[in-house]
C-alpha cells in the first residue's frame, strides 16, 4: 500500500467533525498508523475487535465508540478511513479526497 494514508476524525453527537488528521501508512502497518492518530488526538488506543477488521477490509472504513475505550471520551465516535492513491483503489471507487 504505497503512499496510502489513514484519515482519522473525532465526531460529536450531532455528527460534526471535532478534529481531523491524516497520517501516512508506512509499509502497510495499519496498527502504527492508528497509534499515530491516537497520539495526535491525545486519546487512548481503542479496543479493536474482529468487527473493525472486517469493516475496514470490506469498506476501507470503521469507527470506534465509547464502548471501545476503557476511559471516558469527550467525543461520540472515532472514525478511520483509508485514503489510497488514485489507481490503487479499484474495488472501492469512492475516494474521500475526491469528495472534498
Amino acid at each position: 500500500m504505497e503512499n496510502a494514508r489513514l484519515w482519522g476524525r473525532l465526531i460529536d453527537r450531532h455528527h460534526r467533525v471535532l478534529s481531523s488528521e491524516t497520517v501516512e501508512i508506512e509499509s502497510g502497518d495499519l496498527d502504527t498508523a492508528i497509534l499515530e492518530l491516537c497520539r495526535r488526538f491525545d486519546i487512548e488506543r481503542p479496543i479493536q475487535l474482529p468487527k473493525h477488521q472486517r469493516e475496514f477490509e470490506s469498506f476501507n472504513t470503521t469507527f470506534f465508540s465509547k464502548e471501545h475505550f476503557t476511559e471516558p471520551i469527550p467525543f461520540y465516535r472515532f472514525e478511520i478511513e483509508l485514503i489510497a492513491p488514485p489507481g490503487q483503489h479499484k474495488d472501492h471507487p469512492r475516494l474521500p479526497i475526491e469528495d472534498a
